[in-house]
């Protein structure tokens, strides 16, 4: 990942979010990890309250595309004070597994109405799945 998270203007890192519960459960969110880890790597900025999660959602990982694209759809914001940081910035999106895209695409849609001018996605791992498997 680091290889791909290059310092370009005032671009800025942001992991996606957990939501409160799901931290609290776990302890931890890994694409909060990772993206401290890129800034320190980088030297890129990095705001892990920017974008938050507004809703809890249940696991994803038995749903389809389209499941996973409703279950996702409202459940990230921006947080109000901090929307004018991303003004006609550079945002490089961090998860740690892609599976469909729905999460990065609401992600990405959040931002950017926000006033992102783009939003590059920054993955650790990427779900493959056989041709005959629906997607």
């Amino acid at each position: 990942m680091a290889r791909s998270v290059t310092p370009r203007g005032d671009a800025l890192l942001v992991p996606v979010p957990l939501h409160r519960l799901r931290i609290w459960r776990r302890g931890y969110n890994q694409s909060a990890l990772l993206a401290s880890a890129l800034g320190r790597h980088s030297g890129l900025p990095v705001d892990l309250s920017l974008l938050r999660r507004t809703a809890s959602i249940p696991p994803l990982k038995n749903m389809n595309r389209a499941k996973r694209r409703e279950t996702v759809r409202r459940a990230f914001a921006i947080d109000p004070p901090a929307a004018p940081v991303l003004k006609g910035r550079m945002i490089m999106l961090v998860d740690d597994v892609y599976t469909t895209g729905s999460t990065a695409d609401a992600c990405a849609k959040a931002l950017k109405k926000a006033g992102a001018i783009s939003v590059e996605l920054h993955v650790w791992a990427r779900v493959v799945r056989p041709a005959h498997i629906e997607r």
